[in-house]
């Protein structure tokens, strides 16, 4: 996909989720971060341990996050220009409550079932492999 109609859907179909990843962009950019580029996306590293979040074409994760970590993320983007307005309902807060409730279970002993298992996690993977190469 190119980069100009990328951006293009990401700000128009998928304004919503894109401004809450700028606002969160602006203050890591005061605080001292520095933007990074990954593919059409930019991202941000900070923090130790906790994976990473998406918000359209910007995506956050932790300090030296492995390929498929950011992968994943950028998987995210494209879910984002599919899914446009229905993206917070659809993927954003099933996927963050969670990680939420695997946090729990991990944290009283259970075993847990891959990552992926869960639809929108899997598609976001085969999303950002597909769009990596």
């Amino acid at each position: 996909m190119n980069i100009y109609l990328y951006w293009l859907i990401q700000l128009s179909w998928g304004l919503l989720i894109n401004l809450a990843g700028l606002l969160i962009a602006a203050v890591l950019v005061c605080r001292g971060n520095k933007p990074k580029r990954f593919h059409h996306a930019v991202y941000f590293e900070f923090g130790e341990k906790w994976g990473g979040v998406n918000f359209g074409g910007f995506f956050f994760v932790q300090k030296n996050a492995h390929h498929r970590l950011k992968s994943h993320e950028y998987g995210h983007s494209f879910q984002n220009l599919l899914l446009g307005p229905m993206m917070p309902f659809a993927v954003n807060i099933p996927s963050a409550v969670r990680y939420h409730y695997r946090k729990y279970q991990l944290s009283k002993g259970h075993t847990l079932k891959p990552y992926d298992d869960f639809w929108c996690e899997g598609w976001a993977t085969r999303l950002g492999e597909k769009h990596c190469k």
